[in-house]
């Protein structure tokens, strides 16, 4: 006799909505809209003709039988995902060949490589720390990981995530100065990032007069966050290179105004070439990453900071 199932989507759509206690959450988690993930709960609760959410002006609430049902079905999904990793386990070893900038590749994708993995031990990778873009068709990169415009000739893009602009310095710096203003940036060391238009960028778009924006000592890659930590002076990150040193407490985020950039996080891979296996399970699994940290960075500005678009342009 064969097992009658409701929708596999919908199972997972309820269960990572049930795991997180909110749909917009499990629409991050599953990489779908929030739209989508309360259509498949209700398509379930259709199906099984039991509510499982109520519905409330603050989100979503779970009934006692959409409470015992989660508690049957995460374990469920556990299992499954633990055969699906032993299965590809026993599998061919697959190599795929990233190719990422230097700055994301230190300060963020490496820390997070080992849960890349344990989810994909059948996937090796081999990645390559570089400032320019691979010659996909050459074979020499499968995929890459770049921070630009995503114009980029002979490569596809789709964009990871924005990318917000703040100044960051160590704790030290403001032991004397807790009540620090960014116009008071003038008494402290500018430390710059590739180019000393950046800090031009963010005082403009800031409303900050009467700092010298061209001062400071000009670093390549990331250095110039690593002379933060050190308590060198002041510099400019992002979320993705920085939020890490935020949550351990090694940098800090003096001001409330981030300045949005027109530029992105892009993933890449060699134009009208077919994305593979080993390539999606990877795109999928950044995008989580990313997500994740955009979480815990939305999770330490408790008020939510001014934004403003301001236009890149290359060195």
């Amino acid at each position: 006799m064969g097992r009658r199932l409701p929708s596999l989507n919908a199972l997972k759509a309820f269960e990572a909505a049930a795991r997180l206690e909110s749909f917009t959450e499990a629409a991050g988690d599953l990489f779908v809209t929030h739209a989508a993930v309360s259509r498949h709960v209700r398509d379930l609760e259709e199906w099984l003709g039991t509510q499982l959410f109520l519905r409330t002006g603050r989100g979503v609430e779970l009934t006692e039988a959409g409470r015992r049902f989660a508690s049957r079905l995460t374990p469920l999904f556990d299992q499954l995902a633990e055969a699906t990793r032993e299965a590809a386990a026993v599998g061919d070893v697959r190599q795929l060949k990233v190719t990422v900038e230097p700055a994301i590749a230190s300060r963020w994708l490496v820390p997070r490589l080992g849960r890349f993995n344990d989810l994909h031990p059948d996937i090796e990778l081999a990645i390559d720390p570089t400032t320019e873009l691979a010659d996909f068709r050459s074979g020499a990169a499968d995929v890459g990981i770049r921070y630009g415009a995503g114009s980029w000739p002979d490569v596809e893009a789709q964009k990871l995530t924005d990318a917000m602009i703040f100044p960051v310095c160590a704790p030290k710096l403001l032991r004397d100065r807790p009540h620090i203003k960014p116009a008071d940036l003038a008494d402290f060391n500018l430390l710059h990032e590739s180019r000393k238009q950046w800090w031009a960028d963010w005082l403009l778009a800031a409303g900050v007069s009467g700092v010298e924006d061209w001062r400071g000592t000009l670093f390549q890659n990331h250095l110039a966050i690593e002379a933060a930590e050190a308590g060198q002076g002041f510099a400019l990150a992002d979320q993705m290179l920085s939020t890490d040193s935020l949550v351990e407490g090694w940098l800090v985020r003096p001001f409330t105004f981030d300045m949005k950039d027109h530029w992105h996080y892009w993933i890449v891979r060699g134009k009208g070439q077919k994305e593979t296996p080993p390539v999606r399970a990877f795109r999928e699994w950044l995008m989580g990453e990313m997500a994740d940290t955009n979480r815990k960075y939305a999770q330490l500005t408790a008020a939510k900071p001014a934004t403003v678009a301001v236009k890149s342009t290359p060195a």
